[in-house]
């Protein structure tokens, strides 16, 4: 599939002076926001989960969802598909670990949420029976939350899910990839489930999660080869990994180690990151992204970042190639070899409120001010119609992504 299917670009026809621009209609507000038209089906519930309630917040949709697993509160698209998918995956894991022992089937879920022995126990305890896996996945589970897991420890205030045992560790990174799992996920209760498989296969029931299988034919080729990297590295091999990539590419030495250090972002987030910003071949100041990754300070955030990178990498080998990236107002900017400033726009909704039109004027007046020969908008969401004639008016070309 081309890459070019990730866009839909919208040409206006003539560049307007910013100094004549007219904003012709009011300011809006957020509209009411419908779970059934901004969700497909397979996101909306399934046997395993279902969202509750949806608002909006600063341009990034907010979901409740209840599910087998437990209650989630998600700030954003991106990370909603993310959580439904490690719901559904985790569930139907546990529901095919019930099928393989029919002694203990059902009995697993419910286990679930019945509080077990502290993590620390189950270090030293064989696994011999699937309900004795049942019992360390909930004890697993509850003491994860409570902040217990043996597994996890902390570094200078930065988590690792990495276990300490090289076996475990390698055999919980199998896993993780076999299950198209995050292995550095901010979800407890995924890493606590990866825990205990993984402490299974150490203590000798090999066949713990077999059967289980992660369909990577829709994974493109650049996702896959990062995906492979951070199966087949130890934590400690992937900073090395992240730091020679991103020296080689003119990275400080000093900036390369606060961001492999940061406490936020995680190493699968450092990981992408590293991967699309070195594939941009020629493009100057990739330090500027870096130092404004570095403010990250939620999970959000974080996704955002990830995202960034690749849509930037995206554009460079569809659309036009950068030459430098810049930092505007404490964001991202691009600048194009023919000097076209590309902003971008995370939000999962951009309506023209007071705020945006504010932003994309004086974005718009820069531009102009500072001599480019045109200034682009790429957004990651859906604009409302009142936006896209706003933002039209103010000679933007909008490049809009309609997929991942």
């Amino acid at each position: 599939m081309s890459m070019k299917k990730y866009f839909k670009t919208v040409f206006f026809v003539s560049l307007l002076f910013f100094s004549s621009i007219l904003v012709a209609e009011n300011n809006e507000s957020y509209p009411v926001i419908n779970s059934n038209v901004i969700l497909s089906s397979e996101y909306l519930s399934s046997t395993y989960h279902r969202v509750d309630s949806v608002d909006i917040n600063n341009g990034y949709y907010h979901f409740i969802v209840e599910s087998d697993i437990g209650h989630y509160d998600i700030h954003s698209l991106a990370l909603l598909k993310k959580r439904v998918n490690e719901i559904k995956t985790v569930s139907r894991a546990i529901n095919l670990y019930e099928q393989q022992d029919n002694e203990f089937s059902g009995e697993l879920r419910s286990q679930l949420i019945i509080s077990g022995g502290s993590a620390v126990d189950l270090l030293t305890a064989p696994i011999s029976s699937a309900k004795n896996l049942a019992g360390q996945i909930a004890g697993n589970l509850n003491a994860t939350l409570e902040g217990e897991d043996a597994f996890v420890y902390q570094a200078k205030k930065h988590r690792s899910y990495e276990p300490k045992d090289l076996t475990t560790a390698t055999h919980k990174r199998n896993i993780a990839f076999q299950l198209g799992l995050d292995m550095y996920t901010n979800n407890m209760k995924v890493q606590s489930f990866l825990n205990t498989v993984a402490n299974a296969r150490s203590s000798g029931k090999v066949s713990a999660g077999v059967g289980l299988s992660n369909d990577v034919r829709n994974v493109d080729e650049m996702d896959l080869k990062i995906k492979y990297l951070i199966k087949n590295s130890s934590l400690s091999e992937l900073n090395v990994h992240n730091s020679e990539w991103l020296s080689r590419v003119g990275i400080k030495e000093s900036l390369v180690k606060r961001f492999l250090g940061h406490p936020v972002l995680s190493p699968t987030n450092k990981t992408l990151i590293t991967a699309y910003l070195t594939k941009l071949e020629n493009v100057s100041r990739l330090d500027k992204f870096i130092e404004l990754a570095l403010t990250t300070n939620n999970e959000l955030q974080a996704t955002l970042y990830e995202r960034l990178s690749k849509k930037l990498w995206q554009y460079h080998n569809n659309f036009e190639k950068i030459s430098v990236l810049s930092n505007y107002k404490g964001q991202v900017a691009a600048i194009t070899v023919s000097r076209k400033i590309v902003f971008f726009d995370t939000a999962d909704l951009v309506i023209w409120s007071e705020e945006n039109q504010e932003q994309y004027e004086k974005a718009a007046e820069h531009a102009k001010k500072s001599g480019y020969k045109g200034w682009e908008i790429v957004s990651f969401g859906e604009l409302t119609p009142l936006a896209s004639k706003n933002i039209d008016l103010l000679a933007y070309r909008q490049q809009v992504i309609v997929s991942e």
